[in-house]
């Protein structure tokens, strides 16, 4: 990976060891480009809502690392990453980090502008170009390395079927009888072309009252289903919720390419 790139920094180093140690290459950095293997996951994908777009980064490979490098596909430098002290000792194992997303504007009325939302997506696409992107993390003694391809296939936002209601909002439910139903995607947010669905994901949170225990991620309850990209409908079970509460909920549509949109919905109960 990145062979040009290599030799370029290769042959920096070698002059830099020229004038400091006389001629050569030192055995410590033949040993890190020899001893290189696969990092276990490297992933680079587009999530899309309904009112902005990030990128989102996931990188897991067991190690002490000394320095993790994301490289876009025209071979720059996106991120970098160099843990210190206290953790640079213990090591680390793998990241998530998404970046920060740009937000769709709204018109004059507080709705999504739809025209601004196209240029939005747009600008973040040239911003972040289709292609193979590659992530190297330093070893002492070696390096770990991953590539993935990121496109700019980004699936439909899903409809949401049920529950809605014409006269509540938000619409009232029986908790022992309520389907969260959503339109099948077949079709692109922007642009032509077909879209491949793999999986859809349903992320329910009661929202009030919020636990007086809460988990790490805060103080509501959270169910995370995933569910083939053939089902369009999700039955909740009755034992997850309360009466008398509010509840959020999304549905995302996940594309083979691991871009996936949201939409968001909310129900209260009996």
């Amino acid at each position: 990976m990145r062979t040009n790139r290599r030799m370029m920094l290769a042959a920096a180093v070698a002059t830099a060891m020229t004038i400091l140690a006389g001629p050569g290459t030192s055995a410590a950095d033949r040993d890190v480009e020899k001893n290189s293997t696969p990092l276990g996951a490297t992933t680079v994908i587009i999530e899309l809502t309904d009112n902005d777009i990030e990128l989102q980064e996931f990188v897991d490979g067991s190690g002490l690392w000394r320095n993790l490098g994301i490289f876009d596909p025209q071979d720059r430098k996106i991120f970098d990453l160099r843990p210190q002290t206290s953790l640079g000792r213990q090591g680390m194992s793998e990241l998530f980090f998404a970046s920060n997303p740009s937000h769709f504007p709204e018109d004059e009325n507080g709705e999504i502008d739809p025209e601004g939302t196209i240029a939005v997506v747009e600008a973040f696409l040239r911003r972040f170009p289709a292609g193979t992107y590659e992530a190297e993390v330093r070893l002492p003694g070696g390096m770990l390395e991953g590539e993935t391809l990121l496109t700019h296939v980004l699936p439909a936002l899903p409809e949401i079927l049920a529950p809605v209601s014409a006269t509540d909002d938000p619409p009232v439910v029986d908790p022992n009888d309520l389907v969260i139903e959503w339109e099948p995607v077949t079709t692109r947010f922007i642009g032509e072309g077909p879209v491949d669905i793999i999986e859809y994901q349903v992320i329910l949170d009661q929202v009030d009252p919020l636990r007086a225990m809460p988990w790490v991620d805060g103080g509501t309850r959270r169910a995370l289903i995933n569910l083939p990209g053939t089902v369009t409908s999700l039955t909740v079970p009755p034992e997850f919720l309360i009466a008398n509460a509010s509840y959020e909920f999304e549905v995302l549509a996940i594309e083979a390419s691991g871009n996936s949109t949201i939409s968001v919905g909310e129900f209260v109960t009996e």
